[in-house]
């Protein structure tokens, strides 16, 4: 087992972060040739430069691709999501900008280039009257980009981003992720977060957990709905239905007719991000255990009705408050919104 090991940009304040070094485990994934990568183009001299990891590392990280880079204090405000846009080559990032639920007109997006420089900081802004309040997971689907923004799912202009449509989600409390299937449907999670009568201003679960579908005419349906759904957060759809994470720690499959199959349980729960590799293993963001992991698919459940054991491994480790990911398969680069250090990580990994 090869492990590497790098220190990491200092982070502001952050209360949950842990005193140890970030750990890169490589267990899972097999080293691509040439070794190192050689270092990043520096961004042009208008552009704020990408902070990134010290060259005062050990040896050992001369075997992995490269070294992380961290993009703070550059104005980001409780970045919620992450996504890659293959078309124009850039990393886009969704910013609440206070509560997560707060229908409050100031919602952002932000693009980011793959090299870790701040292009625009607010390309989509809710203050200039679009009508974004406390935007999350994002999805493209042609010349549409949507966005998640607590019970409406809103479509802006691919390259402009000018605002294009919406659809309301009628009893949504916290749309979370998107993803779009191959056949054009468009799946929304809502983790049933909200804010309770007499319970001040902390999210309470509602058991309006659901998942909901919106074909390409733009009409919703809801495909799953109820509090066994766990709060799910991150959704991968393929042609047989839906990979989903929820709050509770676990990763299952939905399929497309609603029905959900038996999940496997991660170390930690309140899990934020799924994303796919190009060998199709699952990237899964935990914000519990400050980790992103990854692993093979669960089985499908036998006759018994028990899915084998999955095994997932930490991929990084002690990255606090991670948001929706994003993964950029030409560098093979993992983009992780950090919430509550209002910051960007951007890590290489392995082919896998």
């Amino acid at each position: 087992m090869l492990r590497f090991f790098f220190h990491r940009p200092g982070r502001l304040g952050q209360s949950r972060a842990r005193s140890k070094s970030g750990l890169f485990l490589g267990s899972l994934l097999a080293l691509s040739a040439g070794g190192c990568h050689s270092a990043r183009p520096k961004a042009p001299a208008s552009e704020p430069v990408p902070q990134k990891a010290s060259e005062d590392v050990p040896a050992t990280l001369a075997q992995a691709p490269s070294p992380p880079i961290l993009l703070q204090e550059v104005g980001f405000a409780s970045p919620r999501a992450a996504l890659y846009d293959t078309e124009a080559d850039v990393y886009l990032v969704s910013n609440s900008n206070g509560a997560p639920t707060d229908a409050d007109g100031n919602g952002f997006i932000s693009r980011v280039s793959p090299e870790g420089a701040l292009l625009t900081l607010k390309w989509i802004d809710g203050a200039n009257g679009v009508g974004l309040d406390a935007p999350k997971g994002m999805a493209l689907s042609g010349d549409k980009m949507y966005v998640a923004d607590i019970n409406v799912v809103r479509s802006f202009d691919r390259k402009s981003g000018e605002a294009v449509g919406k659809v309301a989600i009628l009893g949504a409390r916290s749309l979370e992720a998107l993803a779009l299937g191959p056949d054009g449907t468009l799946y929304a999670s809502d983790s049933g977060l909200g804010k309770m009568k007499g319970k001040g201003d902390e999210l309470q679960p509602t058991g309006t957990d659901a998942i909901y579908a919106i074909d390409p005419r733009g009409v919703s349906r809801t495909l799953v709905k109820g509090p066994e759904l766990g709060q799910p957060t991150g959704l991968l759809a393929e042609a047989a239905g839906l990979w989903v994470t929820n709050l509770g720690g676990e990763v299952y499959r939905v399929a497309v007719d609603g029905q959900r199959a038996p999940g496997v349980r991660l170390p930690g729960a309140r899990l934020q991000g799924l994303v796919e590799t190009e060998l199709g293993r699952l990237v899964i963001a935990c914000d519990e255990t400050s980790t992103v992991y990854i692993g093979k698919r669960p089985a499908d459940a036998g006759a018994d009705g028990v899915a084998p054991p999955a095994t997932f491994t930490p991929l990084i480790t002690d990255l606090p408050a991670p948001g929706q990911i994003t993964y950029d398969r030409k560098r093979r680069q993992l983009v992780v919104p950090q919430v509550e250090s209002n910051a960007l990580y951007i890590q290489q990994i392995p082919a896998g």
